[in-house]
Parts: structure tokens; sequence; C-alpha cells
């Protein structure tokens, strides 16, 4: 496994070695979520309300000034301030999920502004705490070592119930995205370029809820 993992140093990254490197990941990370444990003080209806932000709205000016949301059928549509219809999207397996729990959440208006602010925090066991680099809201940042490699691995959670009681790690599937260059290296000033003396991000691992089938709803990422 170790030798493996160094593969996460390298520059370039053949097939073969993006697929055991891939392997390797998914096992590590297998391992090392049920690691993970928080406390949240959100609600099911803060959950609803916030995934609307994940929405891959069809109009930037959306994402800003969309003010109320509401769930009807197998739709969702977002209203701004006057509560004038912006935009409707098809409701994801995770917003299905909490409607089917919260029934009296259908066919209402809900406020962005009915997000409250999270003031949980993380309950990790001694091996973890001596790891971590830095903690701050609904993320940390541990340092990790993969054989003879350091490297920090950042935990981003965009959703409050990932890893409490009610949404453990037995409830997650993941992605791994290597960044490698496999992609070519592109001659762009506005593109970081994969040198040795550059801070890498060498994988990117996405979190997603096990009956999200079309991985449509990110929940987190690793």
């Amino acid at each position: 496994m170790l030798t493996e993992f160094c593969f996460l140093a390298a520059l370039t990254l053949n097939e073969h070695e993006r697929a055991v490197l891939r392997t390797e990941i998914d096992e590590w990370v297998k391992y090392f979520l049920p690691k993970l444990e928080r406390e949240s003080t959100r609600t099911e209806k803060c959950r609803l309300i916030a995934s609307v932000e994940r929405h891959d709205f069809g109009y930037y000016n959306n994402a800003r000034d969309w003010r109320f949301c509401k769930f009807v059928g197998k739709n969702g549509i977002i209203f701004n301030e006057w509560k004038k219809e912006l935009e409707k999207f098809k409701i994801t397996s995770f917003q299905k999920k909490i409607l089917r729990r919260n029934p009296t959440l259908e066919n209402v208006f809900l406020g962005r502004s009915e997000i409250k602010e999270e003031t949980g925090f993380w309950k990790l066991n001694d091996e973890l705490k001596n790891k971590i680099i830095s903690e701050g809201g609904e993320a940390v940042i541990f340092l990790e070592k993969f054989g003879n490699l350091k490297a920090a691995v950042r935990i981003h959670l965009f959703d409050a119930f990932l890893f409490t009681t009610n949404f453990g790690a037995n409830e997650l599937k993941w992605k791994t995205n290597l960044i490698s260059a496999e992609d070519r290296i592109r001659d762009d000033k506005a593109v970081v370029p994969i040198h040795e003396n550059v801070v890498k991000n060498y994988a990117n691992v996405e979190l997603f809820q096990n009956d999200d089938e079309n991985e449509e709803d990110c929940l987190g990422w690793d």
C-alpha cells in the first residue's frame, strides 16, 4: 500500500498507476470516514433550505437573488424577495428523503434566512485530534502520512448532518478524482502549473448519499 500511495507525489501518472492509486485511496477513505463524528445544531428544515444552495442555477444572478424556495411535487422553485418565481428545478434524492420524513415542508414558502447558524462541533478521538492542522466551521484539516509523504487532508461538509448520529459514514458513497498530468498542462497564465515547487492538490473525494444514483448532490469533500 505504501508504494502505491507514493504515486501521490508523482507529477505524471499513466493509466495503470492512476487506477492503482484510486483503489488505494478508496480503501483509505473507507477506513478513515467511520472515524469522523460531529454534532449539529441545525434542523431538517435548515438542511432542506441549505440544499438549494448546492443547486446548479440556470442563471448566475438567481444564485445571488433567491430569498425563498418551495417544494411542489417533483420540482423545487426559487423566488426573489417579492416571492416572484425565478427558476424551477428537479428535486434531488436528498431533498426527496427529507420531504418524505417532513411532509409539512412541502408546498410552503421556506425562507433562505431561516437557515440557523451552525454551532455544532467535531467529536474526534485523540488520534485525530493530534493530527489537526486547522479547524473552523464545518471544515477540518488533518496532517496524514502516506508512506514517506505527508499530506493535508481537508474535510469540508456541505450538509450539517454528515457524520452525526443521524447521518453516518455507512450511508455514504464517494467518487475519487485524481489530479495529475494526465490532463495536459496548459500554457495558460490563469492555470496553476504542475510543478514540484507548487503546492499540489493530489486528489479530491466527493461524498454522496448512498441512494443518490446519479451523484447529483455532493454533500462534502475529502
